[in-house]
């Protein structure tokens, strides 16, 4: 008698049935191959952070896509969220269109915990310091972005995330190492906006990230003029097959 070879589990997908006392029937599934590419990352340790910057090659060692630039805090896991605030820098520099990193196109990702729901738009305020003295008190201005839930239909609707310019935090954050937030509720009515958290946002950290940029990229343009020997070799992708 002939045994069949044992299959996994996964190797199958169920088809639909029309009629319920119909047998279950099985499929076989195959997979692609991979497509693969090369992935070339310098990093930079930092008191207040890590910076890194990456480069993609295809397989074959040709430039694939533009730089990728990260900061994230000192202290972050990627598993689990710092509360009640997380931020992290982000920018994709197109090498044959940039020539350079403006502040501006920098992205200054805002992750939020909150002990409360969120509501669909929450406000993220970044303010100096209030009031303006010695003399009388003079009005501040406020550094604001929307913030929404990650699973707005869903049960856990406490953690939220938003963006903003970086160029445009440090322009408002000129001379302070710090500036308070809060995360409000807004309304339409006079007195109506309820404050769901409140905090600090680091400056310093961000300004220091910014100045490791020409080192990293001198660090990669290094490490990445032999991508076929030094670069990470990654599958991009595996399609599976019905």
């Amino acid at each position: 008698m002939m045994s069949a070879s044992p299959v996994a589990a996964d190797s199958y997908r169920l088809l639909p049935r029309t009629d319920p006392g119909a047998p279950v029937l099985q499929v076989p599934l195959t997979e692609e191959p991979a497509q693969w590419s090369r992935h070339c990352t310098v990093t930079l340790a930092q008191p207040g952070g890590e910076v890194s910057l990456s480069r993609v090659f295809t397989d074959e060692g040709k430039l694939d896509t533009g730089d990728f630039f990260r900061w994230t805090p000192a202290g972050h896991d990627p598993s689990r969220r710092m509360a009640p605030l997380e931020i992290q820098l982000s920018y994709y520099w197109d090498i044959d269109q940039q020539a350079e990193v403006a502040l501006r196109e920098i992205e200054v990702q805002v992750n939020l915990t909150t002990t409360v729901d969120l509501p669909e738009v929450a406000d993220f305020r970044i303010q100096r310091p209030f009031p303006v003295k010695p003399h009388g008190i003079i009005g501040s201005t406020a550094l604001s972005t929307v913030i929404f839930p990650y699973t707005p239909y869903e049960y856990n609707k406490t953690n939220g995330h938003g963006d903003l310019p970086l160029g445009d935090l440090l322009a408002y954050a000129e001379g302070f190492d710090a500036l308070g937030w809060t995360l409000v509720s807004p309304s339409n009515v006079l007195g109506g906006n309820r404050e769901l958290a409140r905090g600090t946002i680091p400056i310093a950290p961000l300004r220091e990230a910014i100045t490791a940029m020409p080192r990293l990229r001198e660090m990669l343009d290094r490490h990445a003029a032999d991508p076929l020997t030094n670069c990470d070799r990654w599958p991009s992708f595996r399609r599976v097959v019905y």
